[in-house]
C-alpha cells in the first residue's frame, strides 16, 4: 500500500514508508522504482519474475534479469535489479546506418538516437526512475580496448547472455543469472522468433555487431542489418 501523510503537530508533516507486496508483479511500477531506490527490495523478488508495462501504447513483459549485478554510473553501488523486455520491442533498428561498428557501442545510433527514441515513449514514472549503470564494451573496429558508458537504456552484450565469448571480445561483462539458470534466449517479435541486437562489436572485423539468433544461439550481422531489440535497464 502506498504511503499517506500523518499529520504528528501543528506545522509538521510525514509521510509514512512505502510498503510493498511479496509477490513483484502485484506492485505498481512506482512501488519498484521506490524499492530499488531505497535499496530495499525484497527478498522474494527474484530473477526470473516478470511484469508487464505498457510502451507507446504496446503491452509488453519486462523480466527481472538479474540482482546485484549492474553498478550504478554514478559510483554509489549496486544497482538492486536489472530489467529486460521479455520479447523484442515493436519496431526492429540498426545499430547504425552504414556497415560499421568503429567507435562500437559508444558511439553508435543504436545508443546515441533510437534507445532514447524509445525511452521517452515509456511511462513517465519510468522514465524518471531509471538510472544510468556503468556498461563495458569493446571500442569496435577489432580493438581490444574496453569502454565504459553510462546507460540508462542498453543492449546486452554477448557474454551477459551466453556466458561465454565467440564473436566478440573479452572483458563486456558477465553473464546475467536470467540466462545463467537456462531461461530461453529465443525472442519474439510481433508472433515470430527474431534475430536480437547486441552491443557486442564482432571482435574480427569492423563492419559488424553480434546478435542472437532466432534460435537462440550466438551470431553476428551486418551493423546497418535491422533486427530485434530487448533493451535492458534499472532503477
Amino acid at each position: 500500500m502506498m504511503g499517506h501523510c500523518l499529520m504528528m503537530r501543528k506545522g509538521e508533516v510525514h509521510t509514512a514508508p512505502v510498503t510493498y507486496k511479496a509477490n513483484f508483479s502485484d506492485n505498481t511500477w512506482a512501488q519498484i522504482i521506490d524499492a530499488c531506490h531505497k535499496n530495499q527490495v525484497p527478498e522474494t523478488w527474484v530473477v526470473g519474475n516478470q511484469k508487464a508495462m505498457t510502451i507507446n501504447g504496446a503491452d509488453y513483459v519486462i523480466d527481472i534479469i538479474g540482482k546485484g549485478h549492474d553498478d550504478y554510473a554514478d559510483g554509489s553501488g549496486k544497482a538492486p535489479l536489472t530489467f529486460q523486455l521479455h520479447d523484442c520491442y515493436a519496431d526492429v533498428n540498426r545499430m547504425n546506418s552504414s556497415n560499421t561498428n568503429v567507435g562500437g557501442w559508444t558511439s553508435c545510433a543504436m545508443r546515441q538516437t533510437h534507445l532514447p527514441a524509445i525511452l521517452a515513449l515509456m511511462p513517465t514514472e519510468v522514465q524518471n526512475g531509471i538510472r544510468e549503470v556503468n556498461k563495458l564494451t569493446s571500442a569496435g573496429s577489432q580493438s581490444s580496448t574496453i569502454n565504459t558508458t553510462p546507460d540508462k537504456l542498453f543492449l546486452l552484450s554477448e557474454i551477459e547472455i551466453f556466458g561465454s565469448v565467440t564473436y566478440s571480445k573479452s572483458g563486456e561483462g558477465t553473464q546475467y543469472d536470467y540466462y545463467k539458470a537456462g531461461n530461453s534466449k529465443v525472442k519474439n517479435r510481433n508472433g515470430g522468433a527474431a534475430y536480437w541486437n547486441e552491443r557486442s562489436p564482432l571482435k574480427d572485423g569492423s563492419t559488424r555487431f553480434c546478435v542472437a539468433s532466432n534460435t537462440g544461439t550466438a551470431d553476428y550481422s551486418g551493423a546497418s542489418s535491422a533486427a530485434g531489440v530487448a533493451f535492458g535497464f534499472c532503477f
